[in-house]
C-alpha cells in the first residue's frame, strides 16, 4: 500500500532503528541495529517490497568513531580516544556486515568517519567470499543447474540465482572486478544478464 501511494515515485524504504526498537519498548541500552527485533521488522521490509524494485537501506549504527578528548592531550588520552575510535569502528563494521549477511545492501552513515569501517566491511564481505562463490557457481554452470554436492553443503538452483547475485553486487560496489567474475566460467555478457535462468538457458540452445 505504501508503494502504491507513492505513485512511482517510492524508489527506495529505510529502517528506522531507534524509533522501531522504541516503538516496541526496548531500552535504550538494548536499542541496537541487531536485535533481533529488527531483524524480523527488516526481514518483513524484504517480504512486503519483494520483486517491487524498491531497494532497502539498513538504519545507522549511533556510536561515532571520535575521541571523547579535545585540545593538548597527554598520552593516555590519546590513547583512550585512539581505543573509543577503534571500537566503534569495529562495531559499525559488524553492524554493515550483519546487514550484507541478511541481504541488505545500503545502510545510513551519520559521520565521515564511519567511511572507512564502512568500505572496509563492504569489501571484506565480498573479497572473504569470492573463492569459494567462484568455485560453487562454476560447478553450476558445468552440470547446467543439477543438483551438485560442494562439501558438505546441498546445493539447489535457487542458490545459483544467489551465487549470481553474490557477484552483481560485489561488482556493483567495485569490491570484484568483472575480470575476477570470470573465474566462475561465465562470460561477461551472461554476466550482465543478471538471471542465471537465462544464462542456462542460452547454454542449453541450439548452436
Amino acid at each position: 500500500g505504501l508503494r502504491d501511494a507513492g505513485a512511482g515515485r517510492l524508489v527506495s524504504a529505510h529502517f528506522g532503528t531507534y524509533d522501531y526498537t522504541a516503538g516496541c519498548d526496548i531500552t535504550a541500552a538494548f536499542q541496537k541495529m541487531s536485535h533481533p527485533a529488527c531483524d524480523f521488522a527488516k526481514h518483513m521490509m524484504k517480504v512486503a517490497f519483494a520483486g517491487t524494485g524498491v531497494a532497502l537501506s539498513d538504519g545507522a549504527t549511533n556510536i561515532m568513531p571520535i575521541g571523547p578528548h579535545r585540545g593538548t592531550l597527554t598520552d593516555d588520552q590519546k590513547q583512550a580516544n585512539r581505543a573509543a575510535v577503534h571500537a566503534a569502528w569495529r562495531l559499525h563494521a559488524t553492524d554493515v556486515r550483519h546487514a550484507l549477511a541478511s541481504g541488505i545492501y545500503q545502510g545510513w552513515d551519520l559521520h565521515p568517519a564511519q567511511l572507512p569501517s564502512r568500505y572496509g566491511a563492504v569489501y571484506g564481505f565480498f573479497l572473504d567470499g569470492l573463492a569459494a562463490a567462484s568455485e560453487r557457481l562454476r560447478n553450476f554452470i558445468d552440470k547446467a543447474a543439477q543438483a551438485t554436492l560442494v562439501g558438505d553443503i546441498f546445493d539447489d538452483a535457487a542458490t545459483g540465482q544467489g551465487l549470481l547475485n553474490f557477484f552483481l553486487r560485489g561488482i556493483a560496489c567495485g569490491a570484484v572486478h568483472e575480470d575476477e567474475a570470470l573465474a566462475t566460467g561465465l562470460s561477461l555478457e551472461e554476466i550482465r544478464t543478471r538471471s542465471f535462468v537465462k544464462i542456462l538457458a542460452g547454454r542449453r540452445a541450439p548452436s
